[in-house]
């Protein structure tokens, strides 16, 4: 009994995180239009879905700012929907702040890469390793523990909606009452 007891726990804390919308530009507001500013994005381990609109003109890009702990990793990043089809800039940088794209800023971010409407249903990670269109391209499709910016674009006069899924893989928190729970299963 007690064995079944503790598979039937351990079942119970495994479960994976679920798709959360982390933001909704709909619900939420506009994310940050400024590099010196970008909107603070707290994620889950599992997965983290961000729908926002970007537009040429008048220029509207979104900066987010978000940290990975420790023994966690950013391992995917989904194009959910992306509409219409045009070609967006995106890319990532170290740090809380970030830039705004240029020829003299090419080089300080870590990837930048071209998306379009072909690219959904796509993890964009590898990507930022493959189809960079910045100086420097990511080491591996993941980012591993500090804090980071990621921006989008409009490259075109459009509007242009967007959703991605920020996947975040890594150890999951538990309390100690959960451990002790446990510990009392063996006595």
């Amino acid at each position: 009994m007690k064995t079944f007891a503790i598979v039937m726990l351990l079942a119970a804390m495994a479960v994976p995180a679920s798709a959360a919308v982390i933001w909704n530009e709909g619900i939420n507001g506009d994310l940050s239009s400024s590099e010196a500013a970008p909107t603070a994005i707290s994620f889950g381990v599992g997965t983290n879905q961000i729908l926002g609109t970007i537009s040429g003109s008048p220029l509207d890009r979104d900066y987010i700012t978000f940290t990975i702990a420790p023994g966690q990793t950013l391992s995917h990043l989904n194009l959910i929907a992306f509409s219409p089809d045009n070609l967006a800039f995106c890319a990532f940088n170290s740090g809380s702040t970030s830039f705004i794209p240029s020829g003299a800023t090419n080089g300080l971010f870590l990837s930048g890469i071209h998306i379009a409407g072909a690219d959904v249903g796509s993890d964009m990670m590898p990507f930022f390793d493959t189809r960079n269109v910045t100086t420097n391209s990511l080491a591996s499709p993941s980012l591993g523990p500090g804090t980071y910016c990621w921006m989008i674009q409009q490259t075109s006069p459009i509007l242009q909606s967007y959703t991605v899924e920020f996947v975040i893989d890594g150890a999951l928190n538990t309390d100690a009452q959960t451990w002790g729970m446990i510990k009392n299963l063996y006595r």
